[in-house]
């Protein structure tokens, strides 16, 4: 876990001094996402009951069509009887409006948990059939397990007004020889409601779901909120 506060320590010292030498030339974005929700499930597997969550992630954008992602999460089960930080960069290529492909490399640190430590290496392609829909397909490498995670997801979403609109997302996965596990893995979702208290916050309360194909933990059902400020 040294590791990871050690990543994000320096990237907060750090990100000062980026952003002014590229403010003038580079649009740079960064959001701060906070939040609690009533279970915790991880690719199909349930690793804690009460979580709360933070994330910090900034994107820059180095040419017209390429973005650049980094930031960092750190979640810990009430009681803190489990933990997960990781550290993640990813690599955006917009192929044009309809079409992006991306490419992701994270460090996973794991407490009170079957998960092992490690690096995860992942890839997706995204496809914006209009403004309402998206589909995407994602492949995952785990080197802590050596196993695999493949998702296929679509996600609709429809604006309520001009400060709200709901979501809804919802996916297969299949994994190969990851945690015991092989074939069809679980169908999940996630049905949310945000809600733009002004251009800096917004607050979205959601419903999510997993349930499983093979033998495991069971299925879940969890809701949760989401505090978020982009700046």
């Amino acid at each position: 876990m040294k590791r990871i506060f050690s990543t994000l320590l320096a990237a907060s010292t750090t990100l000062p001094v980026v952003q002014a030498e590229l403010e003038d030339d580079i649009p740079l974005g960064i959001e701060a996402v906070t939040g609690v929700r009533s279970g915790y499930v991880y690719r199909g597997f349930e690793l804690a009951d009460t979580l709360m969550d933070f994330q910090l992630q900034t994107e820059v954008v180095l040419e017209g069509n390429l973005v650049l992602g980094a930031g960092g999460w750190f979640a810990t089960e009430t009681g803190d009887q489990f933990t997960q930080g990781a550290a993640f960069l990813s690599l955006r290529h917009d192929l044009h409006e309809q079409l992006a492909v991306e490419f992701t490399t994270s460090y996973q640190d794991f407490g009170g948990s079957l998960f092992e430590d490690g690096i995860d290496l992942g890839g997706s392609l995204t496809w914006f059939p209009d403004e309402d829909w998206t589909l995407a397909a994602a492949v995952h490498q785990d080197l802590g397990p050596r196993g695999w995670y493949l998702e296929l997801q679509g996600g609709w979403s429809k604006r309520l007004s001009d400060d709200a609109y709901f979501s809804l997302t919802g996916g297969f996965s299949v994994v190969d020889h990851y945690y015991g596990r092989s074939g069809l893995n679980d169908f999940h979702g996630r049905a949310a409601l945000t809600y733009n208290v002004n251009s800096m916050l917004s607050l979205t309360p959601f419903v999510g779901w997993s349930l499983e194909f093979a033998d495991g933990d069971g299925s879940e059902v969890y809701g949760g909120l989401w505090f978020e400020v982009s700046f």
